[in-house]
């Protein structure tokens, strides 16, 4: 018997009634002799025997379309298939669910709430084919809503205009679609629906996905660097933390946002996306050096430059390498090292500006005080205090600063000591050279201490030279001298000193050279080199 050839549509009581009266009288119908039985309510347990699901030549396409709350069409096709196709399609259209108009707007709250809707379309399309849907109709309803999803998150892809709705949409296709809340239901286990569908689709949109989620966060990134850079450029003042760190830590977290919401989707997406943030970070940073390097520049000429500026800046290097080098596993080596190029350059750079500036602020008053009768040399110490004032939120600065500061001073110091005469002095300070020398140094260091806690000691040198002016044997200074050569840190910058600083206690160019030849590690010094050594 073929039932859709008949002319005219029969109404689906006339068809449904012979269906029930079989079944009541246990009379099988042409269907159930060719071996397609329709099981009771009874028999669906005995899956030994019976089939648990209707075949596709039981059902006409009117009780679908009643089960899917469809008005039947007017003109039937012969292949029940095509019939079930047309149906779920129908369905699938007339019940998914319309973007949101506001797709852009209140963050990513509309977009996620629409794609759950989307969610619950599927569900609901599921749940009304009820208990009699047959393994084809399930099956087609999952590949045309697979096809109809992909064509919807297409749209909405190329509608999206910020990456946050872009990671909503990458993370609900890979966590959500994917898993037991949609395609992999356990429901649905053994029909394996992820075989059934064109998982090209999935591909192709996660490609433009990513394409386009990589150049909405350069664009982004790249804005919110300009803005933080903006309001760096408006900031006059430095006078509290906030000030203080707020470049560096804004420059973080802009870095660092888009990378951890790329993470939640996969390592491959994070790579991709962190690499990105810190090609923007690259560019940033040379905007930045740029500009700063002149602005500071501009204030290492004032005679009392405010330090704090230069301070905030090593502090921005400081903490913007520290955090490069914590990713550098995952970004590309040359991109970090350029980085890391970048702000040791200007680390580096800032920290001379600042030590020029205390530099000559030494010269001048250090010049002074070896000429003049009076001890002066607290005003040294009371300009170092102005300069270099104790804060709390800027103690790890201040440390590397006053490090430079300290071994400055102590050296400069010792310049204008050996350039001196002993006689002139003892004239100008006391008859005991060496004991001013030792208060000197003393208090230096311990005014140095009190600022940065920890600092390495640069005095030591100057501790010596008592102990030194008042050696007379020879083979004692050799001694005196190696000691101070294995225990000062700065052993490098006072060794063109030391001839001096031996003349300086008395010693003839003849024992200079002998104690210099005793050194460890020291070559044998011409006695013609000394000769060109002008330190008086």
């Amino acid at each position: 018997m073929r039932l859709f050839k008949r002319k005219s549509r029969p109404r689906w009581n006339d068809i449904r009634r012979p269906l029930i009266e079989n079944n009541n009288n246990n009379i099988p119908c042409e269907h159930h002799q060719a071996g397609n039985e329709n099981p009771s309510a009874q028999d669906m347990f005995n899956t030994h025997t019976e089939q648990p699901l209707q075949s596709e030549e039981e059902i006409p396409p009117q009780p679908l379309a009643e089960r899917l709350g469809l008005t039947p069409d007017a003109c039937i096709s012969e292949d029940q298939k095509e019939n079930v196709s047309h149906l779920i399609q129908r369905s699938v259209s007339q019940h998914f669910p319309k973007p949101p108009a506001d797709l852009n707007l209140n963050l990513n709250q509309n977009l996620q709430q629409h794609l759950l809707n989307v969610q619950e379309t599927f569900h609901n399309e599921r749940l009304k084919m009820g208990p009699q849907r047959t393994s084809t109709e399930l099956e087609c309803l999952i590949v045309i809503y697979h096809i109809k999803t992909f064509h919807h998150l297409m749209d909405l892809l190329q509608n999206i205009s910020s990456s946050q709705n872009i990671f909503v949409l990458m993370k609900w296709v890979l966590h959500t679609y994917l898993s037991q809340d949609l395609l992999g239901h356990p429901e649905l286990k053994e029909m394996d629906p992820i075989k059934k569908v064109d998982l090209l689709l999935l591909t192709e949109w996660a490609q433009k996905a990513k394409n386009k989620l990589l150049e909405k966060v350069q664009k982004e990134v790249r804005e919110s660097l300009e803005n933080i850079l903006q309001i760096e450029r408006r900031q006059e003042g430095c006078d509290c933390e906030e000030a203080y760190v707020q470049l560096y830590v804004d420059t973080i977290q802009c870095v660092e946002a888009k990378p951890k919401e790329a993470k939640k989707i996969s390592l491959k997406v994070y790579f991709l996306v962190q690499k990105v943030c810190f090609q923007e970070l690259l560019t940033f940073l040379k905007r930045y050096t740029v500009e700063q390097a002149k602005i500071l520049g501009e204030k290492a000429k004032i005679n009392a430059p405010e330090t704090i500026y230069f301070f905030k800046t090593l502090k921005t290097c400081i903490e913007l390498k520290r955090f490069v080098q914590t990713k550098r596993k995952h970004i590309k080596r040359s991109l970090c090292n350029e980085i890391v190029a970048t702000l040791e350059n200007m680390e580096d750079f800032t920290l001379k500006l600042l030590l020029d500036v205390v530099s000559e602020i030494a010269e001048i008053h250090l010049a002074k005080y070896f000429k003049s009768r009076n001890k002066h040399f607290f005003f040294l110490i009371d300009i170092v205090k102005m300069h270099f004032p104790k804060l709390s939120y800027c103690k790890d600065v201040l440390k590397i600063v006053m490090d430079g500061v300290y071994n400055i001073i102590a050296h400069i110091y010792l310049k204008y000591l050996v350039q001196s005469r002993q006689s002139k002095l003892k004239s100008c300070w006391n008859p005991n050279v060496g004991q001013t020398v030792t208060e000197d140094a003393e208090l230096l260091h311990y005014t140095i201490l009190d600022l940065a806690p920890g600092v390495r000691q640069w005095n030591f040198t100057l501790l010596k030279v008592p102990e030194l002016l008042e050696c007379r044997d020879t083979e004692a200074v050799k001694i005196i001298v190696a000691v101070m050569q294995h225990a000062c840190p700065t052993w490098s910058d006072n060794l063109q000193l030391l001839p001096a600083l031996l003349r300086f206690k008395g010693l003839s160019w003849g024992q200079v050279k002998e104690v210099l030849d005793a050194l460890p590690g020291q070559r044998p010094v011409s006695i013609f080199w000394f000769y060109f050594f002008n330190c008086w």
